[in-house]
């Protein structure tokens, strides 16, 4: 991944979650760069979260407010843009 597109963190996924799933989510809201699904290296299910790449800023934040509390499968998502870990002032 390069640092060409806006990185989007998604939380609360199902651990079935796969790539494809985030790729038909953002899909509708404009050019999706890249999808990653983090997976737990022993039973490669998903551990909760992933991030999606898109190219244009203007539709990464049309799919953050339309996708934030949207619920998928029985799981209320959590999507923001990724932030550096940082202690909140």
């Amino acid at each position: 991944m390069n640092g060409a597109g806006w990185c989007i963190f998604v939380y609360n996924l199902a651990p079935e979650t796969e790539e494809n799933v985030l790729w038909q989510l953002f899909g509708p809201f404009g050019a999706v760069q890249s999808v990653k699904v983090i997976r737990d290296l022993q039973t490669n299910k998903c551990k909760g979260f992933g991030f999606v790449t898109m190219t244009n800023y203007e539709e990464a934040v049309v799919a953050i407010q339309s996708l934030n509390g949207y619920t998928l499968g029985n799981r209320v998502l959590q999507v923001s843009f990724k932030t550096n870990k940082s202690k909140a002032a």
